[in-house]
């Protein structure tokens, strides 16, 4: 199952630049492009200082990286089922590697944004392996509400459209653009209930730029993704053999 799921993955990734030039490379060249250009608007023409005694890029692309994978993850994830129909249709395809390969399709884009942090920091420091538990979480949190989407968009094709919606308002309500810290107590505590994800984006700014993510806000990120991931699995599980009827 683990090679199918991986050789799923390598062909989705690979599908995405079909018929392209440059092929894969574009998968380097946006991530890139997204660094240099908020290097050049914040740091070149506005001059923008540090924040909190770490550089304002720093800060920054550590809050955007993983805000994007989730979002380029969901969103791939939820329209998987109808994006391989033709495949399903004509084999034994398990559906339910569909949802988790696109999601690690994904990661090849998030890696080079991770090399990027890297870059930016200059000077990597061995308490930057707690970052391991924050890229666990991003990726325990696409796969559980990953394949909650692709099930439930079977059904309900209006999820598709409105994704982009959510995660475009979600990048704004999400601690990216602003520090989390400077938020009024009551609006923070209600915005981080309403959006665990963005606990994996400010786990990754405590990392890479000092600071500490409240443990109750962990807790609730690992509860959420469990319920999740439990309520993923069985409405899955309800409905596979009628995935295929909706194609």
């Amino acid at each position: 199952m683990l090679n199918q799921l991986l050789t799923l993955s390598k062909t989705d990734f690979r599908s995405r630049y079909a018929g392209h030039t440059l092929g894969a490379l574009w998968a380097v060249a946006y991530p890139a492009a997204t660094v240099l250009l908020y290097f050049i608007v914040f740091k070149i023409i506005l001059k923008t200082g540090p924040i909190g005694g770490a550089p304002y890029l720093l800060w920054l692309v550590s809050a955007l990286a993983p805000y994007l994978f989730m979002s380029d993850a969901l969103t791939s994830a939820a329209s998987s089922f109808p994006d391989y129909a033709y495949i399903a249709k004509k084999s034994r395809l398990n559906l339910g590697l569909l949802p988790p390969a696109r999601v690690l399709s994904c990661l090849a884009v998030h890696a080079v944004f991770l090399v990027a942090l890297a870059a930016i920091k200059h000077s990597p420091e061995p308490s930057d392996l707690r970052l391991l538990f924050y890229i666990a979480g991003e990726l325990a949190f696409s796969l559980s509400a990953g394949c909650l989407l692709a099930v439930l968009t079977v059904f309900f094709r209006d999820i598709k459209s409105l994704l982009p919606i959510l995660t475009q308002i979600g990048f704004w309500l999400t601690p990216i653009f602003w520090d989390a810290s400077a938020a009024p107590e009551p609006f923070r505590t209600v915005l981080r209930l309403v959006n665990p994800a963005a606990c994996v984006c400010e786990g990754f700014r405590a990392v890479l730029t000092g600071g500490a993510v409240p443990t109750w806000y962990i807790i609730y990120f690992w509860v959420f993704t469990a319920a999740v991931s439990v309520i993923s699995t069985w409405l899955f599980r309800r409905v596979k053999h009628r995935i295929i009827d909706f194609f």
